[in-house]
C-alpha cells in the first residue's frame, strides 16, 4: 500500500478505488448482501483489501438505517462479583450467541450516575437495558420512570418496591422459607434472626426475613430478632466483625437461641466465630445458616448452610426475556427463580436430649403474602 492511511479516512470509496469495482459492489460484499452477484474472485479481492486497510463498517450509520444496534446495556451497582445476582459472563456469552454486544456500566448505588448511564445508553441507541437492582427498596430515578412509560425494552434483575418494572429475580421469600423449614426438620425450635439496621431499605432482605417468619409462625416456633450495631458496611471484614460482636452478645445470654439465621453469609461467619470462642458446639448446641452461598460460607471455620441463588438460570431467563422484548415487543415479564438450599456442617440433626425442659414460645399465626 502506498503511503500511510488514517483509519478515519478508510471508506468504501477507498476500497472500491483499489479493487477497481463500484462502491455499491463493495458495500454489498462487506454486508453479505444476498443480492450481490459479484464473482468469488472479486469478493475475495474486496475482503482482502478491506482487511489490509483495517476497514471497520460504520455501525452508527448502519443502525440509523436499520433502527437497531444489536447492543444491550447492563447497569450494575458495583463490581463485587460475588454479590451480583446474575452470572455476568454467561449473560454476555448468551447475548453474543444471539448477535448482541453487551455494554456494562456500574453506579456504586449513586442515583445521579444511574440516570447518567441510562441517558448514555439511550443516546447510543442500545436496543434494551438490563438493570441490576442494588440495596435500595425504592428508586427515585426519573429516567427509569420515563422508559417504563415508553414501553422501552427494560428489565430489572431484582425488584423495586415502588416501580412497576418487568423483572426477573431470585425468590428471596422462598429462600427464607426453605431455611426455616430446614432448621425445623433438624430439630431446632428456639430461633434467632440477625439483620443489619437498614434491612427495611432492601426488598430482597426484607423478603427473606418474611419467608423465614412465615414458616416459623406456621409451626408456632419462637423467633427473636436481632440487629447489628453498625450502620454502614464497606467491607466483608467489617460485616464479619460486627456479626462476631453481636453473636457474642446473643450467645452469652442465658436464653440464647439454638439456631440463628443471618441475612447473609458474612454475618453468619461472625456468629460462627463467636460461638467457637465461647466453646459452643456447632451444630450440636447451635445451628447457623446464612444466605447467598458466597465464598465466606465455604471458608468459614465451620462451613455454613446457606441459600444459593441460581445466577446462571437468572442469566438465561434474562436473555430470553430481553430478546422477546426487543424482537417481538413482548411487554409484561415477571419471573421468580427458586433458590437452592446448600446443606453444610453448621446445621445438623439435634439430639432429643437438648430439647428437654424447653418450652418454645408461640406466635400468633398470620398469613404473609409476597408483595
Amino acid at each position: 500500500m502506498e503511503g500511510k492511511i488514517n483509519l478515519k479516512e478508510i471508506t468504501l470509496k477507498e476500497i472500491s478505488k483499489r479493487a477497481n469495482v463500484s462502491v455499491s459492489t463493495v458495500s454489498a460484499i462487506l454486508n453479505n448482501n444476498p443480492n450481490c452477484f459479484a464473482g468469488e474472485k472479486t469478493r475475495k479481492r474486496v475482503i482482502e483489501i478491506a482487511e489490509e486497510l483495517g476497514y471497520y463498517p460504520n455501525l452508527l450509520y448502519r443502525s440509523i438505517r436499520s433502527k437497531k444496534t444489536n447492543t444491550i446495556g447492563l447497569i450494575i451497582p458495583h463490581l463485587y462479583y460475588s454479590e451480583i445476582t446474575v452470572d455476568i459472563e454467561l449473560l454476555e456469552s448468551l447475548l453474543w450467541e444471539k448477535g448482541y454486544h453487551l455494554f456494562i456500566g456500574y453506579t456504586k448505588n449513586d442515583l445521579k450516575k444511574e440516570e447518567c448511564l441510562i441517558k448514555d445508553f439511550l443516546s447510543r441507541r442500545v436496543d434494551g437495558i438490563i438493570f441490576v437492582v442494588g440495596k435500595e427498596k425504592e428508586n427515585k430515578n426519573n429516567e427509569i420512570e420515563k422508559i417504563i412509560k415508553r414501553n422501552y425494552p427494560f428489565i430489572t434483575i431484582g425488584r423495586f418496591g415502588n416501580l412497576n418494572t418487568d423483572f426477573i429475580t431470585t425468590d428471596y421469600y422462598k429462600g427464607g422459607y426453605i431455611l426455616a423449614e430446614h432448621l425445623y426438620q433438624m430439630g431446632y425450635r428456639n430461633l434467632g434472626v440477625v439483620f443489619g439496621k437498614n434491612e427495611k431499605s432492601d426488598l430482597s432482605i426484607e423478603e427473606r426475613k418474611r419467608g423465614f417468619l412465615e414458616y416459623a409462625r406456621s409451626k408456632n416456633l419462637f423467633v427473636k430478632e436481632y440487629y447489628l450495631k453498625g450502620k454502614e458496611y464497606t467491607s466483608m471484614e467489617k460485616l464479619i466483625k460486627d456479626g462476631e460482636i453481636l453473636g457474642e452478645e446473643i450467645l452469652k445470654n442465658k436464653n440464647r437461641p439454638d439456631a440463628i439465621f443471618a441475612s447473609n453469609d458474612e454475618i453468619a461467619v461472625g456468629i460462627v466465630k463467636s460461638a467457637i470462642s465461647l466453646g459452643i458446639k456447632i451444630p450440636e448446641e447451635l445451628g447457623v445458616c446464612g444466605f447467598d452461598n458466597s465464598l465466606s460460607s465455604i471458608l468459614s471455620p465451620v462451613p455454613i448452610t446457606t441459600i444459593r441463588q441460581k445466577k446462571e438460570k437468572v442469566a438465561k431467563e434474562v436473555v430470553k426475556a430481553m430478546i422477546r422484548k426487543v424482537e417481538n415487543n413482548e411487554i409484561k415479564i415477571e419471573k421468580f427463580i427458586e433458590p437452592e438450599l446448600i446443606k453444610r456442617d453448621s446445621t445438623g440433626i439435634r439430639p432429643e436430649s437438648l430439647h428437654k425442659g424447653k418450652s418454645p414460645g408461640l406466635f400468633k399465626i398470620e398469613k404473609i403474602k409476597r408483595r
